[in-house]
């Protein structure tokens, strides 16, 4: 017989959704640390396939926790966005930073666990049974049963699963590779340049190429893949692999010398279902950008909303969390997803006519040049504040 458990919040997922949640619920009062606990499958820190782009929005996030990356990062300076012969570049100091996941993942369950907050690793979520007064969640070591549970456990959530969620089919997909390079003669490392290629659309993929630099261990390796949103789920599918081994090629490099990664992501849409009775969704559970797959900035903004509704449902004592759509739609960040949805709807519509994306692409580098984008020193990032003590 496994041993029962009882606590407020169960947070399932220990990525950047899920820690995220916990830190601004400790930012809301340190005492929440005692009444929360999370649980994850994985150990720490754990391989996490992901370009691990984050972009101001996320750093902001951050830095109202009162916390800076530590994790070893990358600053790009210039993000260039490519079709065809066409170009237009996002420049800044900088535009976004890029880490690896199973360093920053880690780091910031190491942040919250410094907070006082519980995390049980290695430990798998077996089942999920709603209740009118808790939610039950089996694990492979304990019966847990839980106030409020939050599903922060990504694209392939085990919580969306066994609650049989609905709106199952909005899910891109990614194919990625490591290649190892002499940062010395690259001009990505040595100027910070993230490309961005959107050329095979032309190819029926609804999305993009992209080379991001990047060091693991210390070393130089060039993190490449393409993206396929599948926004257009009525279009048929690309070959995938076909597109990356032919960018590849572009590049000089031959896909079968290298290591090939694959994983979903589960995009936004504004009329999915994001919360029932005790139940909250946040990060690649419930949805994130559909046009590029930007993903981290948005988990760790979900983690805001998400502490925000669980505060005011148990001073209310109403765990409906009815109003948990309206503050994703209204959240400073999160109000961008239900935009990206429908850029990329329109986009990897209009990418079936050449001559209109030529179009948008002309007009796209034109509107850059009026925003901020254009200049290579412009600092979106907040500075840290001290939030809590402990």
């Amino acid at each position: 017989m496994k041993q029962v458990e009882k606590v407020d919040i169960l947070i399932v997922g220990s990525g950047p959704a899920g820690s995220s949640t916990a830190l601004h619920l400790v930012k809301h009062d340190p005492a929440w640390a005692d009444r929360m606990l999370v649980v994850d499958k994985a150990i720490h820190p754990r391989e996490k396939l992901c370009g691990g782009g984050i972009t101001h929005m996320g750093q902001n996030i951050l830095a109202r926790l009162g916390l800076t990356i530590e994790t070893p990062s990358f600053s790009v300076r210039e993000a260039k966005i490519i079709y065809q012969d066409l170009s237009f570049s996002f420049k800044g100091n900088p535009v976004f930073r890029i880490v690896r996941r199973d360093e920053f993942d880690h780091w910031l369950v190491q942040k919250a666990e410094e907070k006082g907050v519980t995390v049980r690793q290695g430990e798998a979520v077996q089942d999920v049974k709603a209740h009118d007064d808790f939610v039950e969640v089996i694990t492979d070591q304990a019966n847990i049963q839980a106030k409020v549970l939050v599903g922060a456990d990504g694209s392939r959530s085990i919580v969306r699963r066994k609650l049989k969620w609905d709106d199952d089919s909005r899910v891109a997909r990614l194919l990625e590779i490591l290649t190892p390079e002499d940062s010395q003669k690259r001009v990505e490392f040595r100027d910070g340049l993230a490309l961005f290629d959107f050329t095979p659309m032309q190819d029926g993929l609804q999305g993009y190429y992209w080379d991001f630099p990047s060091f693991i261990n210390g070393k130089p390796y060039m993190n490449r893949g393409v993206f396929d949103s599948r926004a257009r789920p009525e279009r048929p599918k690309a070959d995938l692999v076909n597109e990356l081994r032919e960018s590849l090629a572009e590049r000089n490099r031959d896909l079968d010398e290298y290591h090939l990664k694959g994983h979903p992501i589960r995009w936004f849409d504004k009329k999915g279902r994001f919360a029932i009775n005790r139940v909250l969704l946040a990060g690649d559970a419930a949805g994130t950008d559909a046009f590029v797959g930007e993903g981290i900035s948005f988990a760790l903004s979900y983690g805001d909303v998400a502490a925000d509704a669980i505060v005011d449902a148990f001073k209310s004592q109403d765990f409906t969390f009815a109003d948990y759509r309206q503050r994703i739609l209204q959240h400073s960040v999160l109000l961008q997803l239900p935009v990206r949805t429908r850029l990329a709807r329109l986009a990897y519509k209009i990418s079936q006519y050449p001559r209109l994306t030529r179009l948008g692409w002309r007009f796209a580098a034109i509107g850059v040049g009026y925003t901020k984008w254009h200049n290579p020193e412009y600092n979106p990032v907040e500075p840290p504040q001290v939030v809590y003590e402990v």
